[in-house]
């Protein structure tokens, strides 16, 4: 990566603010100070090990490589010297404009740093990828939902580690799409999901999604609906074997037979203990009062 070669010209108060606001930048090389009162700045004195410190408009004419140039001295004559002397690749931003860009950047920085505290305190999981399915951010809630950090994830490829995903197909028809059931490779947790395009200017530079983890009861009602076909066919086996199928059974169940198919599936999965009926009525959203009412109607025990 090129840095960018800076003198700034001024060794003032703005002077000294630029100096170690752009020290410590990777991106930002500076190359040197011009100081047009050397004898009595202490500031320049001490950084004279760290940087070139000129002393006239006139040595910038030795540093021909230099990207820009910002110009902290409100005086015309000077601005007139340096545009003079300088090469005409360099750039040359005065303060005021500076400030400008400063403010700027302070104002996305800030816009940023608040878009970030509101998705990381979505209860959703949010997931933020470029065009080309590199991970740029993540929220807490997804953190917690895979039981892995940040770093683990940041800057890899999604496109990659999870093909055929849902910000795959984003990315490529640039539609939104909405769905119900996708898991990151574990098939315990799954989710119902929107993935969106982000687009600048009708350009895609990017796809966000939010996942929110779907409730026990949809992966019940699964499991009941898989035994309900199997009791079914049971059922028509019988009938084969027995001569049941003349007392034509109707295909429609019956609803407090379903209840009770239900209730026995839920307290199979989670225990006929306190604490499993407890989980069983919060699976089957209903209170734990209803859930004892239904198990002594249905003589279940």
């Amino acid at each position: 990566m090129n840095k960018i070669k800076l003198v700034i010209v001024g060794a003032d108060s703005e002077g000294t603010s630029l100096y170690y606001c752009f020290r410590d930048n990777p991106k930002v090389e500076i190359t040197g100070i011009v100081d047009l009162e050397l004898d009595s700045n202490v500031f320049s004195r001490e950084i004279e090990n760290e940087v070139a410190i000129l002393k006239s408009i006139e040595q910038l004419s030795d540093y021909q490589e230099i990207n820009l140039i910002v110009n902290t001295v409100r005086n015309p004559s000077i601005s007139e010297k340096i545009n003079e002397i300088k090469n005409s690749n360099t750039l040359v931003i005065e303060s005021s404009s500076l400030e400008l860009l400063v403010n700027l950047a302070d104002c996305k920085e800030k816009a940023e740093a608040e878009l970030f505290s509101l998705l990381n305190s979505a209860q959703d999981a949010i997931i933020i990828v470029d065009r080309h399915g590199f991970v740029k951010f993540i929220n807490k809630t997804f953190e917690k939902y895979l039981g892995l950090r940040a770093k683990e994830f940041l800057n890899h490829n999604i496109f990659e580690k999870y093909p055929g995903s849902p910000f795959d197909h984003c990315a490529k028809c640039g539609q939104q799409i909405v769905g119900q059931r996708y898991s990151f490779g574990d098939d315990t947790k799954e989710f119902s999901y929107t993935v969106t395009p982000i687009n600048v200017r009708e350009s895609l530079t990017g796809v966000i999604g939010v996942f929110r983890l779907s409730p026990d009861i949809f992966r019940l009602m699964e499991e009941l609906q898989r035994s309900t076909s199997i009791i079914e066919g049971l059922y028509d086996r019988l009938g084969q074997i027995n001569g049941l199928d003349e007392l034509n059974i109707s295909d429609v169940m019956a609803i407090d037979k379903m209840e009770r198919i239900m209730l026995r599936h839920a307290l199979t999965r989670f225990g006929y203990s306190v604490e499993g009926k407890k989980k069983a009525a919060k699976a089957l959203n209903i209170s734990l009062a209803t859930l004892y009412n239904k198990l002594k109607k249905y003589q279940i025990s």
